[in-house]
């Protein structure tokens, strides 16, 4: 008999694959739950079970850590990314404004600069026509002292 229940691969060395004689009796006056109990285990589930109850333990367990770890991530790492990113954009925009003010800066210099030299145009184009009405004051000047020089020596003469 245990060769034929060892061939279609059952576990004849379980204590309750088999009902032994005189324990008949003590099976039939079991309740539901005990009888359920001794066919689980004799039919290989109640290992099963025990299994299955250390998984869901573990599993209670992890299921407690993430939950502590979504808390610090909720408490302790989220604000700090908040205040990290709206620093950044605090200095995003403070380099934005900053990157305005010297590109200004530099129209304000070179408008400046362009400026100065229409104004030193303007003065070389000046001191050119100065120049120039200085020559014709000149020539006249020396024109009116050949007259006055004829002048004297006809007086002279």
């Amino acid at each position: 008999v245990q060769n034929l229940f060892h061939s279609v691969q059952l576990n004849i060395h379980n204590p309750h694959f088999l009902i032994m004689q005189g324990r008949i009796t003590k099976v039939i006056n079991m309740g539901p739950m005990e009888v359920l109990g001794l066919i689980a285990e004799a039919a290989g589930t109640k290992m099963y079970e025990s299994k299955k109850e250390a998984a869901m333990k573990t599993i209670e367990k992890k299921q407690a850590k993430v939950e502590e770890i979504n808390s610090i991530l909720s408490e302790d790492i989220s604000p700090s990314l908040e205040k990290l990113r709206k620093e950044r954009n605090e200095y995003m925009a403070w380099m934005q404004s900053n990157s305005d003010v010297e590109m200004h800066e530099r129209f304000c210099t070179a408008y400046t600069f362009f400026q100065a030299l229409q104004m030193t145009e303007k003065s070389q184009e000046t001191i050119a026509a100065m120049r120039e009405e200085e020559n014709q004051i000149q020539a006249s000047c020396d024109l009116v002292e050949g007259e006055i020089a004829q002048c004297k020596e006809r007086v002279k003469a």
